[in-house]
């Protein structure tokens, strides 16, 4: 699942906390793989569990803007006006046109490497019982995330009017983890030490967390077009199984584009998020999700009457999210000596960027269907990342 594996956060957390003792979590859904893994109490891991939920829920999907998008000539017909079949994962200012309707499914995966520039695959964490300050036992463990999400989504666009689309997009997710933790007990005042190892696997799927957006035309020129809009996000997937966000969200934006063969374009939007689970402190009480400012900047251009090319870099800063350290040195007394260790820590409330870039195209092999690919690349270490998103798309327009 994504962000901030929980393992990271999980473990930084208990690095700092208070004493974790040791129960399992009491069900089954992901949210409590890595706590039955490492045989500690769920609470430890709601800093990783908010990470994660403000990763998932706002996963990266294709635009619900048309490929084609219609006027009304002269005549009183409405024909197709683009010349280039618009952004893969951006807006394009111009609305789809009154009573046209646009379909189109995607499939993307994701298969996350690292969470804040530290290996998924190789996170240590150092645990202190029964508490930091008057340790019993330290434990060093090694620690291994394998997660993947498969996501499919539906869209559908149709115009209102000449000036306003709405859109829907349902997303379908498969989630599947694996957690493997081995690693040393030491008592702090004896010889004594004791070895583990552990493989807890998970999976889910389902719906995920449905958006429905509007859209409106507020500037049209010859050339240039400015759009606003509001995108809603409902809590419909299953957060503990990390399938949603457990949030309402909302997201004004504003997109900014240029018609014509190369057709540069702008987006911006800020996203409110609610409360959810996933941002449940130690009171028990259900937090915020951070809020995130996005933007996206690129082109789209019609190489060909039938082949477009787009390419994008996509930005989001998180404000006051939680985030993982970089392995650093620690030091704990075994057997009344002080040893050196090396671990990840807990940051929290920080702000982070997320920044990745776009490259793929849209074909138009006949009438208005078209076929998408395109290459999602990170260019930075914020957050729970892929190096490379593959996505494939086929849309058509009514």
């Amino acid at each position: 699942m994504v962000k901030r594996v929980f393992v990271l956060a999980t473990m930084a957390i208990a690095l700092g906390a208070p004493c974790i003792s040791a129960q399992t979590c009491a069900n089954t859904k992901l949210s409590c793989l890595i706590p039955t893994a490492l045989h500690t109490t769920s609470s430890a891991f709601n800093f990783v569990n908010e990470a994660f939920g403000t990763q998932i829920g706002q996963l990266p999907l294709a635009s619900p803007a048309s490929g084609f998008v219609y006027q009304m000539d002269k005549s009183g017909v409405y024909t197709s006006f683009s010349e280039s079949f618009g952004p893969l994962l951006a807006e394009r200012s111009e609305t789809i046109g009154r009573n046209k309707f646009y379909l189109a499914f995607t499939y993307q995966r994701f298969q996350f490497s690292n969470i804040d520039g530290t290996d998924i695959k190789n996170i240590p964490v150092l645990f202190y019982f029964p508490s930091l300050s008057n340790p019993q036992v330290v434990t060093m463990t090694q620690n291994r995330i394998d997660t993947k999400i498969d996501q499919f989504v539906a869209f559908g666009t149709f115009g209102l009017t000449n000036r306003l689309d709405v859109s829907v997009a349902v997303p379908f997710e498969r989630i599947s983890m694996g957690v493997s933790s081995k690693g040393t007990e030491y008592s702090t005042t004896t010889t004594a030490s004791a070895s583990f190892s552990e493989f807890v696997p998970g999976s889910a799927k389902g719906v995920g967390d449905v958006l429905v957006s509007a859209k409106y035309g507020l500037l049209r020129s010859e050339r240039f077009g400015v759009s606003g809009g509001v995108q809603v996000r409902f809590p419909t997937g299953d957060e503990r199984n990390f399938l949603g966000s457990g949030a309402y969200g909302v997201k004004p934006f504003l997109v900014v584009s240029r018609r014509g063969r190369v057709a540069p374009h702008l987006n911006i939007g800020y996203q409110w998020n609610g409360s959810s689970f996933l941002a449940t402190d130690a009171n028990g009480s259900e937090n915020s999700l951070p809020g995130d400012f996005a933007y996206t900047a690129g082109a789209d251009i019609g190489v060909t009457k039938r082949v477009t090319v787009v390419g994008d870099l996509l930005g989001q800063h998180f404000f006051s999210a939680p985030q993982i350290s970089k392995p650093t040195a620690l030091t704990a007394n075994v057997n009344n000596q002080s040893t050196s260790f090396t671990s990840v820590q807990a940051i929290s409330s920080a702000s982070y960027d997320v920044e990745n870039l776009s490259i793929g195209f849209k074909a138009n092999p006949i009438g208005n269907l078209l076929v998408s690919v395109n290459a999602l690349v990170k260019l930075n270490d914020g957050g729970l990342r892929a190096t490379v998103v593959p996505l494939v798309g086929i849309s058509y327009s009514f």
